[in-house]
């Protein structure tokens, strides 16, 4: 991340018919970088940056903005393949908490790959 507080920026990935389906925020060179969901267009003339020289928060609210008037498809209201409202300021997606509660409840008859075994003096002495 830069020291510059005026480094981050708000892009868009566009269709072939010019229709953006992906609303990001970056620093230097997010819009360039893998995404978890989102395929980066191979044409570079497909990312398109809408807003530059922007802070942090005033690029988050500028791509909760572009985000809102595009609309989601995962919540029918849009074009847009984004998996948040944006704005989170952070990598990858953010969970509900019923998601939490679930992924915890999941986890409680769970213990530990390695406990109560033992390992043999060879073993230890190969790890050392």
């Amino acid at each position: 991340m830069s020291n510059d507080i005026y480094c981050y920026y708000v892009y868009a990935y566009l269709r072939p018919d010019g229709t953006p389906y992906y609303i990001g925020k970056g620093c230097n060179n997010r819009a360039y970088k893998k995404h978890r969901h989102i395929s980066i267009p191979k044409d570079r003339i497909k990312i398109v940056f809408l807003e530059t020289n922007l802070s942090n928060v005033g690029a988050c609210a500028l791509e909760r903005r572009y985000i809102e008037w595009y609309g989601r498809k995962d919540l029918g209201t849009g074009i847009l393949r984004n998996m948040t409202d944006g704005g989170e300021g952070v990598e990858g997606h953010i969970h509900s908490q019923k998601t939490k509660d679930r992924i915890r409840d999941s986890r409680k008859d769970q213990s530990p790959p390695n406990k109560g075994k033992t390992t043999s003096s060879e073993h230890r002495n190969k790890l050392s």
